[in-house]
């Protein structure tokens, strides 16, 4: 059975493993800045623990590098699709953007081997009042195009 290693062990090892890191280069002091902050926030009770649980809780709500709309397609046939939008409920911008969001997911659309564009049938765009928030939301449809075969060249 193995043995665990004891807390003096431990450390040795982590310095051996950061020693062996420090062959890369240098890096900037400007990142031990943020754990010195922490400790002092800490120990100085501007940082506790009901605090940082409600920061972690915030974050998850609002997460900034979420996309700001979720997009749901639908085939309704062999050429028309339907897309709706829906903005996330709590956002920090992105309020004008369904339209560039509808676009470019249309164009992915119209890319497919067959099709060279895409013709827009419906395009509406408003807010749905829901609880706790209200949603900004957005429905298109649009046919794709297809292209034209080329045309052969007549030789005199």
């Amino acid at each position: 059975m193995p043995r665990a290693l004891s807390p003096r062990s431990l450390t040795a090892l982590a310095a051996a493993l950061l020693a062996g890191c420090s062959t890369i280069g240098e890096p900037p002091h400007d990142w031990l800045l943020l754990p010195t902050a922490a400790v002092v926030a800490v120990s100085n009770g501007y940082l506790t623990i009901p605090g940082l649980a409600a920061g972690i809780a915030a974050y998850a709500v609002l997460d900034p590098l979420a996309p700001n709309w979720n997009l749901q397609e639908a085939r309704l046939g062999e050429e028309r699709y339907r897309l709706v939008l829906r903005m996330k409920a709590v956002h920090s911008g992105g309020a004008g953007e369904a339209y560039q969001v509808f676009a470019r997911r249309a164009e992915q659309l119209a890319g497919q081997p067959g099709f060279g564009a895409y013709e827009v049938l419906r395009w509406q765009q408003g807010i749905e009042s829901n609880r706790p928030f209200a949603q900004r939301v957005a429905y298109g449809e649009i046919r794709l195009v297809r292209s034209l075969p080329p045309v052969a060249v007549k030789q005199p």
